[in-house]
């Protein structure tokens, strides 16, 4: 099993995109993540991402339907599946995101993620189209991580093609290094 943060819940700030949402994902569970990490990443850093499926298909979704529920980090899961869950969602979010940096695997990735409906465009009064991730019922922790990333490379896709991971700190780059902060002290241990 991995070491356990603190207990002491974490007070972060709602993320300023989706690739600082999905990117808390990554660098959080490299330190090992419990079932309060889970919930308060779903509730402070992916769930303020969230387009839902009411605003892409206001037609489809019934008026008494409620949002697709954040459910995984409360489920009746005991703390090792919990553990499991998440280290299984970050290694496949992982491949997925380095198979991005690939051109024809990168339309792969994002057409299936468009037909699962993860991701939806969005088109401003100007008629600009932006990437969203969609809340949807039922989807596995890795599509919803996946979705993150996804959306945010197909709004800058050259900026995926020289990702790196600090496998220290759990520190994305996306400029083929990973520019560390002085905070980072298993990373200068390392080096």
């Amino acid at each position: 099993m991995l070491p356990r943060r603190s207990e002491k819940p974490r007070v972060t700030p709602a993320p300023t995109s989706v690739r600082e949402a999905a990117a808390e994902f990554i660098r959080g569970t490299s330190c090992g993540w419990g079932r309060r990490d889970l919930a308060t990443w779903l509730v402070c850093h992916y769930s303020p991402c969230l387009v839902s499926d009411a605003t892409i298909h206001p037609d489809r979704v019934p008026d008494n339907e409620e949002p697709a529920m954040l459910s995984v980090a409360s489920s009746g899961l005991d703390d090792e599946q919990v553990e499991r869950l998440i280290l299984d969602a970050r290694s496949s979010v992982l491949r997925m995101l380095f198979d991005l940096a690939w051109p024809s695997q990168a339309t792969a990735i994002t057409q299936n993620a468009i037909g699962a409906g993860h991701v939806a465009p969005l088109r401003d009064a100007a008629g600009s189209v932006t990437w969203a991730p969609v809340g949807r019922r039922r989807m596995r922790l890795a599509d919803r991580v996946a979705s993150l990333f996804i959306a945010d490379a197909l709004n800058v896709p050259h900026q995926y093609s020289g990702i790196t991971l600090c496998r220290s700190c759990g520190e994305l780059g996306f400029t083929a290094a990973i520019a560390h902060e002085s905070w980072c002290d298993r990373a200068l241990q390392v080096a």
